[in-house]
């Protein structure tokens, strides 16, 4: 059997063909071993396998901007690395073939960007090896197979070697195409020509990332807002990507301002799922080329804070956020702890226990029950919009945020909204809760100078007044976002199409982010995105429970007919 007909072997065939020609000439076994490394070491790409499988979505999306964020050896680099070849080369490996979307390829060839903190510290020791093929990455010796040579298939090189490819003086590679495509409904597509990567840092003038139209552009973690924004501006005319693979710093004295924007303007808009835009969160746990106990040994020396930083890319510039502990993906809380913790080898890093749960507070919307009571809270204002928001209580007295909704204009308008809502949502609420310092105030758009309440009241939004109690309320709050021992589960969760409220819990703060005396948090609180949050306080005030409202509250009436729900048990 030739070097060709042993190649094909493995890679094609089965178990029991390897095993019969195995039988046939034992030495067959290490000459599989021989020329299989070397095939890897010149064609790593075809090998390709998930080092971390949350990866996949990194090669699955045909999202814009792509932030791939995870812990450190979380394998995100790696990953963006193996897509960047993929996309230059149109080759695709195996393991990816039946889910890699063709639509893809088609730019090819491709001008592309790669963007990292320093050309010296990052892109000579880090980057490059990760591209060349003779360059092996990982722990141990290529014999051990926890890790792999370059992405970047020796054959693929223009001029066939790193050193034709790539120009040291203006930092670019030249990487051939010459592939086809097979799509999964079996057709083809012939994949021609050169692509190109340009090599960049963030230490380097903005007028140096000017220029040309890119295909794809990758950072090489978070990159200044003005090298983002431009890059952003070379792909828009042929409709490029961007991603952004890092793991957010875990220094305190790193301000909103230089991780803010990054947050908002992307991280968030992925998590929300806005068209164009999706986040990716890796956990270094997950990698299976690193060791378990070498992780546990390395994060025990780790405060809370930077384990969550260093294994899941949580952002620490949120530390002063006052329900930090609402998770708009999933996290993982210690019943012996009492709080969200870091896992590592099946157990919490902190107490080596088992007892532990995945939770998060935002859901997908899903079908309620008609004999769920309905609360509606609102936080009006008289120069901005009223936040309004609608819950359900469930007969384990869990919350569920439903349906949210901004009004502005005269109470008039602000009751057709709320029409507007309970009628598309078939919603027949027992119980309405008003912010009781606005509720007295006076304003003339209300009509002849009555008090909110009074001009709410009159147009048929009769509402009892909340219980504003702020530090009181805030521990209700932090009470319902923790799992439940019996049930498993936070005690508040909220539809994910309730998006200023999401957004509202993940940004309220304390007047200062930093902690008073290193301990606990001031108990001043910013008036910057507090409206939404303020509503499921002012219902944590009210000791929401199923029987209260189900049995003992009046049911309000609205525009919803009372025929959409059933007769309930003890109801007049």
């Amino acid at each position: 059997m030739n070097t060709g007909e042993l190649l094909a072997l493995v890679k094609t065939g089965t178990d029991a063909q390897i095993r019969a020609a195995v039988a046939a000439d034992p030495s067959i076994l290490d000459r599989l071993a021989d020329e299989v490394l070397e095939d890897r070491k010149r064609f790593q790409l075809a090998y390709y396998t998930l080092a971390n499988p949350m990866a996949k979505r990194v090669h699955e999306t045909l999202a814009r901007e792509v932030a791939i964020v995870g812990g450190n050896r979380s394998s995100k680099t790696d990953t963006m690395m193996a897509e960047l070849a993929i996309r230059m080369t149109g080759r695709v490996p195996e393991a990816l073939r039946a889910t890699y979307p063709v639509e893809k390829f088609g730019s090819l060839p491709i001008r592309a960007r790669v963007v990292c903190n320093s050309l010296t510290d990052t892109l000579e020791p880090v980057i490059k090896p990760k591209l060349r093929w003779d360059q092996w990455n990982g722990v141990g010796d290529p014999n051990d197979g926890r890790g792999h040579w370059g992405w970047i298939p020796q054959h693929c090189l223009a001029g066939g070697t790193w050193e034709k490819a790539y120009s040291e003086k203006y930092r670019t590679l030249a990487v051939n195409v010459d592939s086809t495509w097979v799509g999964a409904d079996g057709s083809t597509r012939s994949l021609r020509g050169t692509s190109k990567c340009q090599f960049l840092s963030y230490d380097q003038d903005l007028t140096a990332f000017s220029g040309s139209s890119m295909h794809w552009v990758g950072h090489d973690e978070l990159p200044p807002a003005d090298i983002y924004r431009e890059n952003r501006l070379r792909t828009l005319d042929v409709r490029g990507s961007i991603y952004t693979a890092f793991t957010p710093p875990d220094e305190i004295g790193m301000s909103r301002a230089d991780v803010g924007w990054f947050y908002d303007e992307v991280y968030e808009a992925g998590l929300q799922g806005r068209p164009g835009f999706e986040t990716i969160r890796l956990f270094t746990e997950n990698n299976s080329i690193l060791d378990a106990a070498a992780i546990a040994d390395l994060m025990s020396k780790l405060t809370d804070e930077q384990r969550a930083v260093r294994l899941h890319g949580e952002f620490l510039h949120l530390t002063g956020v006052i329900y930090s502990l609402f998770m708009h993906g999933s996290a993982t809380w210690c019943f012996k702890c009492q709080k969200r913790i870091t896992m590592v080898a099946g157990g919490c890093i902190s107490c080596k226990g088992d007892d532990v749960v995945e939770f998060a507070h935002v859901v997908d919307p899903h079908p309620i029950p008609t004999n769920w009571p309905i609360v509606m809270v609102i936080d009006p204002h008289p120069r901005k919009k009223d936040a309004i928001g609608w819950f359900a209580i469930t007969p384990s007295d869990d919350i569920v945020m439903v349906a949210e909704a901004e009004a502005d204009g005269t109470a008039a308008d602000v009751k057709r909204v709320i029409d507007d809502v309970e009628r598309s949502h078939r919603l027949l609420v027992r119980k309405r809760l008003m912010d009781p310092n606005i509720a007295t105030e006076t304003n003339d758009k209300m009509g002849r100078g009555w008090t909110i309440r009074k001009a709410y009241d009159d147009v048929g939004i009769r509402c009892d007044m909340a219980n504003d109690e702020i530090n009181a309320g805030i521990q209700n709050v932090q009470e319902l976002l923790k799992p439940d021992r019996a049930t498993r589960r936070p005690r508040f969760r909220a539809f994910n199409t309730c998006q200023k409220f999401i957004y509202g819990m993940r940004h309220w703060s304390w007047d200062e982010h930093v902690r008073a005396n290193d301990k606990e948090p001031k108990e001043k609180v910013r008036d910057k995105a507090k409206d939404f949050p303020d509503l499921i306080r002012y219902l944590a005030n009210d000791r929401p429970s199923y029987s209260k409202y189900a049995l003992g509250a009046q049911i309000v009436r609205g525009p919803v007919r009372e025929r959409h729900i059933p007769l309930l048990v003890g109801a007049r």
